[in-house]
Formats: C-alpha cells, sequence, structure tokens
C-alpha cells in the first residue's frame, strides 16, 4: 500500500470512530455489507433511514400501536426490525431473499430480538414460486418480484391465508411497513382481509405517481381514508442544496397529509383514522 492510500485508509478510520463516538448510544449493532447503499447508511449515520425511524417510532408511540403486532414485509438485514423489537410486543419478518434473511438473523441474534420471527416467504395475492431479481449494483435492497423476472425462483404466499396459519393469538396487528420494490399493491391484495380487520397503520414505498397510486387505490377500498407522506428537511431542493440546508438546519422528518402520492419516489403512510 502506498503512502497516498495509507494516509486516506488512517483518515476515514479516523473519522468513523469519531462519528461512532456520538452514534454509539443510539444505534443497534448491525452487520452490513459496508459498500452498498443501506450499509454505507449504516457506518455513517448509525442506521438506515434513521430520521424516518424516528418519525414513525413517534408516531407509533402517540398512536398507542405499541401493543399489538409489527408486519415487516421485505425486512431486508432488519435495520427497521430491530428498532421495531423495541416498541412492538411481536414483529413478524418476511424476507424471500435467501442472502438478506441471512444478515437480517444474524442482526436479530445481534441485538438479542427474542420477539422478532422471520419468515423466509414474499407475501403476494396467490401462492406460487416467481423468478426474483436479486438487487441492483451497489444497492442490496432493490432485490423484488416485480419484474416478473429474475435469477431464481423464490416463495410467495397469498398474505391472508399465511397470516391464519400463524396463530397469533387474537392479537391485533396495528403496524405494517412494506417495502418491496414497486410489489407492494400484490402484497395488499394478498393481505386485504387482514387489513380490512385489523385496519393496522401501513406504511410503503412508492417509487412513482403511478406505483403508488395503485396501492393507494386498493388501500381505499379496505377502509383507510388518510394519506400522509414522510416528509424531509429540504427534500425538494438540489442534492447539494438539500445536504447544505440539514448541516445548517438539522434533518427533520414529519408526516405531511396530501390527497394523492407524489410524482417522486417517497415513503406513504396511510391510516384510518387522522394521525396528526
Amino acid at each position: 500500500m502506498s503512502g497516498l492510500f495509507r494516509l486516506r485508509d488512517l483518515a476515514i478510520k479516523a473519522l468513523v470512530r469519531s462519528q461512532w463516538k456520538s452514534l454509539r448510544p443510539t444505534s443497534p449493532r448491525l452487520a452490513v455489507v459496508p459498500h452498498e447503499h443501506v450499509g454505507l447508511a449504516v457506518l455513517t449515520n448509525g442506521l438506515y433511514e434513521r430520521e424516518e425511524l424516528d418519525c414513525l417510532s413517534r408516531m407509533i408511540r402517540a398512536q398507542g400501536l405499541a401493543d399489538g403486532i409489527c408486519l415487516d414485509i421485505g425486512a431486508n438485514i432488519g435495520n427497521h426490525a430491530v428498532i421495531w423489537s423495541r416498541l412492538f410486543e411481536t414483529v413478524l419478518c418476511f424476507e424471500p431473499n435467501p442472502q438478506m434473511s441471512a444478515v437480517l438473523r444474524a442482526n436479530l441474534a445481534l441485538n438479542d430480538c427474542g420477539n422478532v420471527h422471520v419468515i423466509e416467504v414474499g407475501l403476494g395475492s396467490d401462492d406460487a414460486e416467481l423468478p426474483f431479481s436479486f438487487h441492483e449494483i451497489g444497492n442490496d435492497g432493490t432485490g423484488t418480484f416485480a419484474k416478473g423476472m429474475g435469477d431464481r425462483s423464490l416463495p410467495v404466499r397469498h398474505g391472508d391465508r399465511l397470516i391464519e396459519t400463524l396463530e397469533l393469538g387474537g392479537t391485533a396487528i396495528t403496524f405494517v411497513k412494506c417495502d418491496v420494490e414497486g410489489f407492494e399493491r400484490s402484497v395488499f391484495e394478498g393481505l386485504a382481509e387482514t387489513l380490512r380487520r385489523h385496519r393496522p397503520v401501513i406504511v410503503f414505498e412508492s417509487n412513482s405517481a403511478q406505483v403508488g397510486e395503485q396501492s393507494w387505490d386498493l388501500l381505499r377500498g379496505v377502509g383507510y381514508d388518510h394519506l400522509y407522506v414522510l416528509q424531509h428537511t429540504a427534500q425538494s431542493a438540489s442534492p447539494v442544496l438539500r445536504e447544505v440546508t440539514r448541516l445548517v438546519q438539522g434533518h427533520r422528518c414529519w408526516l405531511e397529509p396530501v390527497q394523492e402520492p407524489p410524482a417522486h419516489a417517497v415513503n406513504l403512510v396511510v391510516s384510518a383514522r387522522p394521525l396528526t
């Protein structure tokens, strides 16, 4: 290793150590792939989507959802699940990608998440073995069934029928997080009766207005009336201005009511009752 690379290596390590002096008290122990999208966020910020998790955690406590069950659909490496485990009585993680589920299980063990259970299937509108596209280079969290093609077939199960087999003992499902890279509507179709019965608050990814509207249209049909966007400080600004603004003002996240899904990629929250 040349002297220049050695100096760079020492500088990076010093910066990371300095950053983690403040992050460690509020960050779980997470195993990550350090050079991909989620891993880089964990290394630099302690958590992926920390501000959204803080916002959602406040909402969960304020709405009294913590006594119920959380469904984490598309659990990835467990970044969210380890936080949900501190809030909910039980967390059910659905993750069909065997690469991600292996890291997920490791992170649950690292954080003593005994109330979190991993189910290695995807959820959808029917029982099937569907082709799964694993990920884009640089982001291991982009694996999906939505493309209809992929590297190998993985199991998908009809949500309502699978939930019935889990013997939840009458405990209400109060919260659902769904991040499945464009497959959300199929997930909600399969869970329609569960959603109609339990009316959990739902947070889901919308990569475009069309994709978001497909899910929102279905959810309105099973009793959901209130739509919110997880808004961030300077979210509509250019990347450089956004980061400068957050550096000066801080990075906040809050629920903002909207009438329809926006055109840009965003995480949406739906509820059968007002949240703000």
